[in-house]
């Protein structure tokens, strides 16, 4: 599909067959090297097997912490990608009309020549916020931010907010530390899953899964709430089948019986909570069973059952969400509650809890990014700011509201003068993509437009210059994930073949651009090639980058699993010269360096000075005071407690064929990253809508009839463009699982 969307000049250089070989057995002797998968978000430890200089097979790297040897069947499919015949393997130029599909190829030199004018052009105007940078999956953090810091540009966005943002910003607002929960399930007797398939797709996929099977054996019992079943469902004690959105509500009524019946661990509450039990109890009392069973349709006696059951096992219990709880308008709200019940319980950072570690990647006060480190840009930014969604960017972690720059760059809220996409095919995978297309090929609105990706895609269409990437079987990267075992780690992903045509790596991309551009951006890429920088960045590893290489995973013996941080004992040369609120217990020392005000260290609890929670009161935040501000300063009303919120237009009576849609992942694909694989689209190639049968019947449905497809906007004046209003039809085949029931 990819050759046919591409017509015009020189369109065949694009592309570039498979290389005829003879055929290798995967198993006869082959060299081996480490590296990290990309094939969805996990990055699992693997190890690429080289027979004549071809990449034969894959398998699991058994240093690694996370996923311990293991590989799902996208990490086996990567061969597939990188000898992938429709591959950009050389730098295109447009020669027609934007999105005609007409291009010219061109060397490097010309590529880099032309990106370089037209950025320093921008950055010599004094506007460098005009370059905005649209990333998505982005596994070189170091470099490419090293880049735009550099250049000066603060309009970076990522897809974390069509991702986890509710998820994160819910966990940072209650416990400050951390925007990764990690519940320790291998060691948990009860997990609640409130919407998450870990089975197939989980951020933390095969990791979570190796350690919640192992759960399974040792005799935990997992319920499921879920729309749809799935192979996450069909694992677990108990699925219930609930209305989308509501989950939170469900927690809110579970801990209205654990408050009701005095199942909490009320002296922890009393020592780390920020909100008094008495008050929570009080508040709570308004989410009845009933009233949870009417929203979501999980009977009410059901809800008291299972909030006696995770609370009698506290504090080995422990709670797991994700999409399926955060990813709507309530999301946040709803993930709040969730936190909430582990706090109610005493679960927290406890063995075969609800446990938290700071790095979400490898240790990089360890391990710190070599000097010299441009400083942060001090332009302003009015689609990074996004002063709209007052809790965007509150936390230490910024959440880009990234899905609604392009609404603004069409309303002209900011000139965009240039703009670089990088691994985001937002043409194809954006909600609103015909909105995405419609700014994309506007040459008013974006008068240049470069786009670096591995494969041809709707997004590269629209572009002016095309950059072909390496896959990441054929480049350099360090990287981590949220740490299962609750022991950080560092890996090396490394090219475990040559780079095919002329495809680069951005780690030579970016210094380059730099060098070009120049105006002082040169003077932070001192290294001549990738592999100094790398020597240089794993001097703190025992043994180096040539360790690194041996064996692509590092992880400090010294460290222990990360249980209960917050209660760490202060030392005494933390203490040397700090100052305690006699009311609050909070202790501080020195100034934060963001706001000037007193930096908090710690806090008094029984007697004794700990380190505490990361938030404002160093407690759990089940009333934050911190998001009311953010949202006033927002012009926004923000609710310090977790509400239930109902989604607005779910709130009303379906006509005949209208239903609630959503969506989900399989286990074999990961949004458009894997959409170019053959081996994957050989297990599954098809995108049928699973409906109830009932709902099928009254319709005069059949398992496998054709059926159109239309979807409409949200009718929520709270959400831009939520006038109800057609979006969009597709015609798709329907299929009816008998395992469905009704809500």
């Amino acid at each position: 599909m990819a050759a046919a969307a591409v017509g015009g000049v020189g369109a065949l250089e694009i592309t570039s067959r498979m290389p005829h070989t003879t055929t290798v057995d995967p198993l006869s002797n082959t060299t081996q090297v480490p590296s990290l998968c990309q094939m969805c978000t996990t990055a699992c430890g693997i190890i690429g097997h080289i027979a004549n200089g071809r990449l034969v097979k894959i398998t699991g790297n058994r240093l690694d912490p996370n996923s311990q040897g293991a590989v799902c069947g996208k990490g086996v499919a990567g061969p597939s990608v990188l000898y992938d015949p429709f591959r950009l393997l050389y730098p295109l130029k447009r020669v027609g009309e934007r999105g005609s599909g007409r291009w010219r190829r061109i060397s490097w030199d010309e590529a880099y020549d032309e990106i370089a004018g037209r950025l320093r052009e921008i950055r010599e105007r004094g506007r460098p916020e005009e370059f905005a940078f649209q990333q998505g999956r982005n596994r070189s953090t170091d470099i490419i931010s090293r880049f735009l810091n550099a250049y000066g540009t603060p309009s970076q966005f990522n897809h974390r907010a069509l991702c986890s943002s509710n998820r994160r910003a819910a966990i940072a607002t209650t416990i400050g530390e951390s925007d990764w929960d990690l519940g320790d399930f291998e060691h948990s007797n009860y997990v609640l899953n409130f919407g998450c398939n870990w089975a197939e797709a989980h951020q933390g996929h095969i990791p979570v899964a190796i350690r919640m099977m192992r759960a399974r054996q040792n005799g935990a019992k997992l319920v499921t709430f879920e729309t749809r079943l799935s192979n996450t469902a069909a694992l677990s004690d108990e699925w219930f089948c609930v209305k989308p959105g509501t989950d939170g509500l469900i927690a809110l009524a579970m801990a209205n019986v654990i408050c009701r019946e005095n199942l909490w661990d009320r002296p922890w509450l009393e020592a780390w909570s920020n909100y008094p039990p008495d008050k929570i109890a009080e508040y709570v009392a308004q989410y009845t069973p009933a009233y949870a069973e009417r929203e979501s349709g999980v009977p009410a006696t059901t809800i008291e059952r299972i909030a006696r059951e995770f609370a009698a096992a506290a504090p080995r219990c422990t709670t797991i969400c994700n999409r399926g709880s955060q990813s709507h308008r309530n999301g946040y709200y709803n993930d709040r509650a969730i936190t909430m019940l582990n706090a109610l319980v005493g679960n927290m950072g406890k063995r075969g809890g609800w446990c938290w570690h700071p790095q979400s990647a490898w240790d990089k006060k360890a391990i710190p990014e070599p000097n010299p480190i441009p400083p942060k840009p001090t332009t302003r930014s009015i689609i990074a700011e996004a002063k709209d969604w007052p809790l965007a960017n509150a936390f230490g972690s910024q959440m880009k509201v990234a899905e609604v720059i392009y609404l603004w760059i069409k309303e002209r809220r900011q000139k965009v003068s240039a703009l670089m996409t990088y691994n985001a095919d937002t043409a194809w995978s954006w909600p609103e993509a015909h909105l995405v297309r419609e700014v994309l090929r506007d040459e008013t609105l974006i008068p240049f437009h470069v786009c670096i990706d591995v494969m041809y895609s709707e997004t590269a269409h629209l572009a002016d210059i095309i950059l072909p990437w390496t896959t990441y079987l054929e480049r350099w990267d360090i990287d981590a994930r949220p740490p299962q075992g609750l022991v950080d780690y560092v890996g090396l992903r490394q090219p475990v073949v040559a780079p095919r045509g002329q495809s680069k790596d951005v780690r030579d991309i970016f210094p380059e651009l730099a060098r070009r551009v120049g105006g002082g951006m040169e003077k932070y890429f001192p290294w001549r090639t990738t592999e100094e920088y790398l020597e240089e960045y794993f001097r703190p590893v025992p043994g180096g980058f040539a360790a690194m290489r041996t064996r692509g995973i590092w992880i400090d013996p010294a460290k222990k699993p990360r249980y209960e941080p917050h209660t760490k004992p202060l030392t005494a040369d933390q203490l040397a010269g700090a100052t305690e609120d006699p009311h609050t217990g909070i202790i501080y020392k020195g100034a934060d360096s963001k706001t000037g005000q007193p930096a908090a260290i710690g806090i008094r609890v029984g007697g004794v000075a700990r380190r505490g929670f990361l938030t404002p009161s160093r407690k759990v935040e089940i009333h934050s005071d911190f998001i009311v501000n953010k949202g006033k300063a927002a012009g926004r009303e923000v609710n310090p407690l977790p509400v239930y919120d109902p989604i607005v237009s779910h709130q009303r009576d379906f006509p005949d064929g209208q239903l609630i849609m959503t969506s989900y992942k399989i286990n074999v694909h990961n949004a458009h990253r894997t959409m170019q694989s053959k081996w994957l689209q050989e297990i599954s190639h098809t995108n049928p809508a699973l409906l109830n049968r009932a709902t099928a019947g009254k319709l005069g449905i059949r398992d496998g009839d054709w059926i159109e497809l239309t979807s409409f906007r949200p009718r929520d004046a709270a959400v831009p463009m939520g006038d109800g209003s057609k979006l969009g039809t597709l015609r798709t085949r329907c299929a009816s699982p008998k395992a469905f029931t009704r809500w």
